[in-house]
């Protein structure tokens, strides 16, 4: 009988709590899917970097399952308390306690299997557009499907069966607790209000927007060229920011009110006064739900910050590193060898073979400081335009007694270019600064020093080479492969048995190749990229569902407000308008304060990311880009709710 009455409620509670199903269907479906990709050997051969996408995934999930238990024990709790009278009633009947929490509990996890079953399939499909978008990152030929992995599956039932524990686990606690006048008037119940003096609700509101505030200057001043950023002080940060927005979450609601009925004419315009009680309400039974969801908000929009700067990041680090597709540098008698090895498989475009020359000098060197190099670096102008002309930039001109300095981003605020304005070479050429640039800058054409002089042709006479490069451009993409076999010809060059017989290998930084720069870039920027947005998708879906839940519980509890108001003569238009007012206003109030947040942090971050972006300010399209995703994600919740909330109140 009651399993029976278990299954009539939980179909009955599918059409209550559609939206909780669906977002619950979708957490799984993520889940499930990212599992199959970070199982697929498929996704894993891509890069050798990819090998650490399933363990990444592990501690991800370990996270999104505290997330997702949250959200499903703040619904079951939340349905638990508008069925409270019913469940109330049945003690009164004399139905035990342990059969009423058995029937809640049958149907939770009726609810819970039916959303699971259903995430399977979604979940498959999912992963097959995960993988064509990994596949083009990757800039590889997709196959649409992908392989059914039986331990995704089961480690999806796993994560199922852990949040399930947990929550009926809780259920079935609270309910023994339960007696029948708890149960009778629970439905009335709310969250405690923590702070109950006006004064000191305004005082907690500055108080609270001042720790906010200091956590954020603190936070800013750990991300500086030149200072070493300090764990503990950004944890600590970060604790404070997640109090400040506690405690703001607490008392805005009073100090908004507080303006507004202080201002005659505000309040008694249209429906100002009706639309701020009821947000001041609301917020007050729910204070602490709201706290934590703007905490969640707040972390969705870093996590889709991280995201972007990271992506930003590695784009430009490809750029950097390897401009060309294969880049040498050793012997001019071995480029030979190194020709014929990539002509076995490769189609060759181009090469081009150049020296650069060291300037004893030291012009720069003693600029900057370094103590680890011994020489300035310096290329002729004909070479330095020929390098730009592989990249496809534009050539350069310098005129007699001239010379330029290309260096990274990180110089051109710290080098005083004033003190180098003219130089002299080691063979007693004078020389003028015409320019200084940090656009088109690659590691590559100077390994590890950070700059480049170049100078006019005929000024290179007299100087000693000290590099010799060999540039190779192909018609196919390269490989992992191909660096693989550069590095293991070069190899014995590089290594050597000291005294005591052991083996002594040296760098071999100096064979780059884009293939395989591309390929470890590429993994990273998977694995930070799909977490990142896995991690914000489940927030956003958590954050959205319990705004919707409430409202929609509004709606029906309060529905003879609106009864009222009609009544008294306001129109549908009018009274949909207030409506309108009202669920925007509830879920704007938890984005505000992490708007701030997030741009002030990525303002923090941009000061350390900016030296390995493409330029100072690009991580402003990505907030606002983020934002805009994010949005529109959080408008589908908000356009749902408001039609439900219509049709309850038309009812």
């Amino acid at each position: 009988m009651l399993a029976k009455l278990g299954v009539r409620n939980a179909k009955k509670s599918i059409k209550d709590y559609i939206i909780y199903l669906i977002t619950v269907t979708l957490a799984f479906s993520f889940i499930f899917a990212f599992n199959l990709i970070s199982n697929s050997e498929d996704v894993l051969n891509l890069s050798s970097v990819m090998d650490n996408f399933k363990y990444v995934m592990y501690f991800v999930n370990a996270f999104i399952i505290l997330v997702v238990c949250f959200l499903i024990n703040y619904t079951t709790k939340f349905m638990f308390s508008k069925r409270s009278h019913e469940f109330g009633t049945y003690m009164v009947l004399g139905i035990k306690k342990r059969q009423i929490s058995r029937m809640f509990t049958l149907e939770n996890l009726f609810l819970g299997i039916f959303a699971f079953l259903i995430s399977i399939p979604v979940g498959y499909i999912l992963s097959c557009l995960f993988s064509a978008i990994i596949m083009n990152i990757f800039d590889l030929p997709y196959q649409v499907l992908m392989d059914f992995n039986s331990t995704a599956l089961l480690l999806s039932i796993l994560y199922f069966g852990i949040i399930y524990l947990i929550v009926l686990f809780l259920s079935n606690r609270r309910i023994k607790k339960m007696k029948v006048y708890d149960l009778l008037y629970l439905e009335r119940q709310n969250e405690k209000n923590l702070i109950k003096h006006k004064h000191i609700r305004n005082i907690g509101f500055i108080v609270s927007l001042a720790l906010g505030i200091f956590a954020i200057y603190l936070f800013d001043g750990q991300f500086h060229i030149g200072i070493e950023p300090n764990m503990g002080t950004i944890f600590l940060c970060i604790g404070m920011i997640a109090i400040s927005i506690y405690g703001v979450t607490f008392t805005l609601a009073d100090f908004i009110l507080n303006l507004v009925l202080k201002n005659k004419r505000l309040k008694y315009t249209s429906d100002n006064l009706f639309v701020a009680r009821t947000f001041r309400s609301k917020v007050k039974t729910m204070s602490f739900t709201l706290g934590t969801l703007t905490l969640l908000i707040t972390l969705t929009l870093v996590s889709l910050n991280m995201s972007s700067l990271f992506k930003g990041m590695f784009d430009y680090q490809i750029e950097l590193a390897a401009p060309y597709d294969i880049n040498i540098h050793d012997d001019k008698a071995k480029f030979p060898e190194y020709i014929s090895l990539v002509d076995e498989d490769y189609t060759i475009l181009e090469t081009f073979e150049y020296d650069a020359y060291t300037d004893s000098a030291n012009n720069v060197l003693q600029l900057i400081g370094d103590t680890w190099r011994t020489n300035d670096l310096v290329i002729s102008l004909s070479t330095y335009n020929k390098l730009l002309e592989m990249k496809g930039m534009d050539s350069v001109s310098l005129d007699e007694g001239e010379y330029l300095l290309h260096a990274t981003r990180e110089y051109k605020d710290s080098l005083d270019v004033e003190t180098i304005e003219n130089i002299t070479l080691a063979n007693g050429i004078n020389l003028h600064l015409k320019e200084f640039r940090t656009e088109g800058y690659t590691s590559s054409w100077a390994y590890g020093y950070g700059y480049i002089i170049v100078v006019p042709d005929d000024a290179v006479d007299g100087l000693p080479i000290g590099e010799s490069h060999l540039i190779i451009d192909t018609e196919e993409n390269t490989t992992e492969e191909l660096a693989t076999e550069l590095i293991a010809f070069a190899s014995p060059d590089f290594c050597e048995e000291n005294e005591y017989g052991y083996q002594i290998c040296y760098s071999l930084a100096s064979i780059v190749v884009r293939g395989q720069e591309e390929a470890n870039n590429n993994g990273f920027m998977t694995i930070t990229s799909f977490v990142f947005y896995y991690v914000a998708f489940i927030f956003t879906a958590v954050v959205g569902t319990i705004l919707a839940i409430q409202s929609l519980s509004d709606s029906t509890k309060y529905k003879y407000r609106y009864t009222v108001l009609r009544k008294l003569g306001v129109r549908d238009k009018e009274l949909f308008k207030t409506v309108r007012k009202q669920l925007l206003l509830f879920f704007l109030f938890p984005l505000v304060y992490p708007i701030i947040v997030s741009i002030c942090t990525i303002t923090s971050l941009n000061d350390l990311f900016k030296l390995i972006l493409a330029n100072d300010t690009i991580y402003l399209v990505y907030f606002f880009s983020n934002l805009i995703l994010f949005l529109m994600i959080y408008a589908i919740y908000f356009m749902a709710t408001y039609f439900g909330f219509k049709k309850n109140i038309m009812e």
